[in-house]
């Protein structure tokens, strides 16, 4: 299979799962760098996140990184519950393991939101990532995934043939890891709209 292709708007590889997910980081310290950007944050590349997320676990062991930190787990992913190719990045607010952190989820989707990034909300069930892994040390955990055409090189019709993914999505995922280092530090407090419109709803019934 070719190392990569681009042809009708899709990067076809042999490899873009996970090899796409670092792609993105390099990719949004370059854009970090020429916007100027006076932010603090840390790229991560683990191994063997197949077999038990491995280096994930012997990091967050090591206690290298304060639990003070957000890891934001990137990463391709077969779509699932509704998510689509060619729709933006999907937003995993779980895996099968675990349901990422609420609030932190809320605040990356405010951001796509304003910045006006086409994204998708979705659980992902079909298989596990980091951000499971790290939640077990104390970390707040997000995490986001493009999603990917024939998963493992399998094609629909038993055959092996290339990953791909759309041009699309991965340029929206770079902007949105971009959006989210350059926005607030703080946890954003996106759920008070929604609470007062139901206190409201609430107060009228009341006798």
């Amino acid at each position: 299979l070719p190392a990569f292709e681009f042809r009708d708007g899709k990067i076809f590889s042999r490899a873009c799962d996970d090899l796409l997910g670092c792609a993105v980081i390099i990719a949004a310290f370059h854009e970090l760098e020429k916007a100027g950007a006076e932010v603090s944050c840390v790229g991560i590349f683990s191994r063997a996140e197949e077999v038990g997320f491995w280096g994930a676990i012997r990091l967050a062991q090591s206690k290298v990184l304060p639990t003070t930190l957000t890891i934001f787990s990137l990463e391709t992913s077969t779509p699932r519950g509704g998510a689509e190719i060619g729709r933006g990045p999907i937003v995993r607010v779980g895996d099968r393991l675990s349901i990422f952190d609420s609030a932190a989820t809320a605040h990356l989707l405010e951001i796509a939101r304003i910045e006006k990034i086409p994204v998708q909300r979705c659980l992902l069930d079909g298989g596990a990532c980091e951000a499971s892994a790290y939640q077990l040390y104390g970390y707040r955990s997000i995490a986001a995934s493009i999603a990917l055409g024939n998963y493992h090189n399998c094609a629909p019709n038993e055959s092996i043939d290339c990953e791909f993914v759309s041009m699309d999505d991965y340029e929206n995922m770079v902007r949105l890891g971009v959006a989210l280092v350059k926005g607030p530090r703080e946890i954003a407090e996106t759920t008070a709209g929604f609470r007062e419109q139901l206190e409201k709803r609430a107060a009228r019934s009341d006798p």
